[in-house]
């Protein structure tokens, strides 16, 4: 009965530890990715965690794996100082010792070679290391085998002392009944009653032994009630260990995931979402040729003036509000913003991703735009479009910039320069493309700088 309740114990608290085991095991595969991708600060933060969650649920192999890993994050980031390389190499020696201690050979010859790889000397202050091929004959029992054994070895010593006992009382009876067969008749009345008298006393020895072996029972029962309350107990602490460590370490990976959040949004606020997906891939964004795009500029008139007479906080307040409402206006024409250059508002249409009717989006857009900044009592603009081939790409390693050349940009602004206030002008190439849902008005020609004669018209109606 003893045997099968320490079986039963044993059993019921395996898949507490294997659970535990596997957290551990996922929390240095954890640190290990962090560290081969060179994320060092984080691996450091995790690292030490894994030593106090060893330190706490009193886990040697834990702590020595988690102080193996902390060695490894500060002597492989080439950033580290001086001072931090000393500790790194402190605790690369402190796995090792630990790992000493639980017999992990393989483990020790690992962190010497570490040693050897990152600082040149593989010394943890220790005697000769054993052999890093472990012995084929060796076997170390696991501490259920240990538990087990210690019992069986406890109750067959006491099974012998038992059986030792029932032979010295067998021995006794023998000489007694050689003793009594000398004895002659005249002393049988008296060896009668002596037999009678130790029949009485092996009664009584009988009924003692059966008070102590109960008493045996009940010792040993409530001592393996306190066992078991004692593994439950420290199961329980180290759940709750890694319990709190895992509520740690969700909070850690919660922050990083906002912050990543974070970085996206600002990255797609600055560049089309393709690039930016093509640039967190690969680190770079390929620049491209559109053989035909659309690109409109818009300019306010008096700008300047009304720079020199208003307060500068109200100056960008209104000129913020007339952007946004741009930039709603192209959002819903699926156009793309290129950037502003002080008042002026540069957008394409046919591009990061190609499309066929870019001319009569772009033009709807910059009708849109007129008919906002007619109720709009701050600003007037003249806008200017011109369709063509262009080459886009993102410029700058610090402050990406998408950006877009070729000699339609400059068609495009030399035609809003060229414009009417509260007027779409277009060049032919553009009204070519709009077919006959817009009406446009010829404007005669002009002459562009660095470009020549060019035709303009104005976009009337839709």
């Amino acid at each position: 009965m003893f045997r099968l309740l320490v079986i039963s114990t044993l059993f019921l608290l395996a898949p507490a530890l294997s659970a535990q085991a596997d957290n551990f095991d996922g929390q240095v595969k954890a640190i290990e990715q962090l560290i081969k991708k060179k994320r060092f600060k984080g691996a450091v933060a995790q690292a030490k965690a894994l030593v106090e969650s060893g330190v706490e649920s009193q886990i040697p192999l834990v702590e020595a794996n988690g102080r193996l890993l902390l060695g490894r994050s500060i002597l492989e980031n080439p950033k580290a100082a001086a001072t931090e390389r000393v500790a790194g190499i402190y605790e690369l020696r402190k796995a090792a010792q630990e790992f000493r201690k639980e017999r992990e050979r393989e483990k020790v010859v690992e962190v010497v070679a570490l040693l050897k790889e990152l600082t040149g000397d593989g010394s943890i202050e220790l005697p000769q290391l054993p052999s890093s091929r472990p012995s084929e004959t060796l076997v170390i029992p696991s501490v259920d085998s240990l538990r087990s054994i210690s019992l069986e070895a406890i109750v067959n010593l006491q099974e012998k002392e038992i059986t030792a006992l029932n032979n010295s009382q067998l021995r006794q009876v023998v000489l007694l009944e050689r003793q009594q067969n000398a004895l002659d008749a005249s002393e049988f009345l008296r060896l009668n009653d002596s037999v009678m008298l130790l029949r009485q006393e092996q009664i009584i020895d009988r009924q003692q032994a059966e008070v102590t072996t109960q008493r045996l029972q009940r010792n040993l029962l409530i001592g393996l009630a306190l066992a078991a309350l004692f593994v439950l107990g420290i199961t329980y602490s180290r759940f709750r260990s890694s319990q709190r460590y895992r509520a740690k370490l969700e909070a850690q990976n919660a922050i990083i995931v906002e912050e990543r959040q974070r970085s996206d949004e600002l990255l797609l606020n600055i560049l089309p979402v393709p690039v930016a997906a093509e640039l967190k891939e690969t680190g770079k964004a390929t620049a491209r040729l559109y053989d035909s795009v659309s690109v409109l500029f818009a300019d306010f008139k008096g700008f300047s003036k009304l720079a020199g007479s208003t307060e500068p906080e109200v100056l960008i307040n209104l000129l913020d509000e007339a952007f946004r409402a741009f930039d709603e206006i192209i959002a819903e024409n699926g156009l793309e913003k290129i950037k502003t250059i002080g008042d002026a508002y540069m957008c394409a249409g046919g591009l990061p991703e190609e499309i066929k009717d870019h001319a009569q989006r772009t033009v709807r857009a910059g009708l849109a735009m007129q008919a906002y900044l007619t109720d709009n009592p701050n600003f007037d603009a003249r806008i200017g479009i011109h369709s063509g081939s262009v080459v886009a790409g993102v410029v700058g390693k610090h402050k990406f910039v998408y950006d877009i050349w070729g000699d339609t940009v400059n068609q495009a602004s030399q035609l809003e320069v060229a414009g009417e206030i509260g007027r779409v002008a277009v060049s032919r190439t553009t009204r070519d493309l709009l077919g006959k849902k817009f009406v446009c008005e010829a404007a005669g020609t002009f002459e562009a700088k660095n470009i020549g004669l060019m035709e303009r018209f104005f976009v009337t109606e839709v």
